[in-house]
């Protein structure tokens, strides 16, 4: 059995075939409708292509299933919540673009393709599909040989201003305005271990659960938190350097020292959260590592 791509299916779902906002709009008319979704989208656009008529209705099945492949719709061609949260603002070419793009970068493996293509470009080598796909395997993701996911990727981040046109040059300030985390912010996000990542992810349920910006936790209950949640392992006596301190020099928290415990030598830290720490984008990264 083929393995299942890690990055979305695009066939047919480019900004170089269909509108964005046209597709959005169709969604909304027909969802639930399946079949009608496809002939709309194929009377718009496919119609008059010099093909069979089956390979017209599969091209407007390739611009669905690349919707719901990019999260967008689901089967039945319904707008899902974040295809609603697209159509909100489909009048707006900018705010559409860039919801899109931070949608791949955060949730589709795409500010790994970025880093990847940044990698390539450092060892002075041209970025190709065929180069991408060695790289990424590497990195744990892949996409079957012969496919174009990566392009189609790069055209819609392209449409938010994050690749320059025609190319795989990145826009790196570009970059950081619309996801708020550069690439050598996500680099370092990438050195962490599996027991780091778990101890950030259960850090920010902890907030998410309080919802206070200042709140202060006791680092070894975050500990025994993540590992009941993410089935991580941490020594005790090791938290601090293997966790709590590589963390800190991230720049995502602070430590100080607690209270002596009853009956026991050891001092918790009191760990709180920084600026820098914003879950609902270092979440999703950390998912994507």
């Amino acid at each position: 059995m083929a393995r299942k791509s890690d990055l979305p299916f695009g066939s047919e779902f480019s900004p170089s075939q269909i509108e964005l906002a046209k597709v959005l709009e169709l969604a909304a008319q027909y969802g639930g409708n399946s079949r009608e979704f496809e002939k709309a989208i194929r009377k718009i656009y496919f119609e008059h292509h010099n093909t069979s008529e089956a390979n017209k209705a599969k091209l407007a099945n390739n611009t669905k299933l690349g919707m719901v492949a990019y999260g967008i719709i689901d089967r039945n061609a319904n707008l899902t919540e974040f295809g609603r949260k697209l159509y909100e603002v489909k009048d707006n070419e900018e705010q559409l673009y860039a919801a899109l793009a931070r949608h791949i970068l955060q949730n589709l493996h795409g500010m790994t393709l970025i880093q990847c293509v940044k990698d390539i470009q450092a060892t002075g080598e041209r970025v190709t599909l065929v180069k991408l796909r060695a790289w990424l395997s590497e990195r744990g993701i892949h996409f079957p040989s012969g496919g174009k996911h990566p392009s189609i990727m790069r055209l819609w981040l392209e449409k938010a201003g994050i690749f320059q046109p025609g190319d795989w040059s990145v826009n790196e300030s570009r970059l950081q305005e619309v996801l708020g985390v550069s690439v050598d912010e996500f680099d370092v996000l990438s050195t962490f271990t599996r027991e780091q990542r778990a101890y950030l992810k259960t850090l920010a349920n902890l907030k998410a659960l309080t919802n206070a910006e200042e709140e202060t936790y006791l680092s070894n209950e975050i500990a025994k938190l993540a590992t009941e949640t993410y089935g991580v392992t941490f020594h005790e006596k090791n938290l601090p350097k293997q966790v709590l301190y590589p963390l800190e020099e991230a720049g995502y928290i602070m430590l100080e020292r607690g209270t002596k415990l009853p009956g026991r030598g050891a001092k918790p830290f009191c760990v709180r959260t920084t600026e820098k720490f914003k879950a609902d984008i270092l979440v999703p990264l950390l998912e994507q590592i």
